[in-house]
């Protein structure tokens, strides 16, 4: 629950921070800014497989990337989860106006992931969505920085 608030909290930051100053200025992109983006975070392939596969981001500027990236980092922490409480079945605040609050809350969201990882002996059964979470994580926050 706690990595679902973190990446509330992120996407609220890049909302409250980005959106109003942007959205007069948002201009069609083509695929070069996607790459110059994600060759910008340790992840390129993951970067601009989950940017490409997403419509928005023919129309999004950098900030609109980094949104995209939050979203599909929140779809799967949710999914993740959601599969935590079927396996399980039987007021976070922040800088509103600090970008590196924002980066802070996504490098956590996979610290998070990491650490749920980490405290099973062996391979969990969470493994590929701890690992999904920790990638885009790991974009997102580069995204955001």
């Amino acid at each position: 629950m706690k990595l679902l608030l973190l990446i509330f909290l992120v996407q609220s930051v890049l909302q409250t921070i980005y959106l109003p100053a942007s959205q007069g200025a948002v201009q069609p992109m083509d695929v070069r800014l996607i790459e110059q983006t994600c060759k910008q975070t340790p992840l390129y392939d993951v970067c601009v497989s989950i940017l490409k596969s997403d419509s928005r981001s023919s129309k999004a500027d950098v900030t609109g990337l980094a949104l995209i990236m939050v979203d599909v980092l929140k779809a799967k922490a949710t999914g993740t989860t959601n599969y935590i409480k079927t396996l399980l079945r039987g007021n976070l605040k922040g800088d509103k106006g600090d970008p590196k609050f924002a980066e802070q809350a996504a490098n956590d969201a996979g610290i998070e992931a990491r650490s749920c990882e980490s405290s099973f002996s062996g391979h969990s059964p969470l493994t590929e969505s701890n690992k999904s979470v920790q990638d885009v994580s790991s974009v997102a926050a580069a995204i955001v920085r």
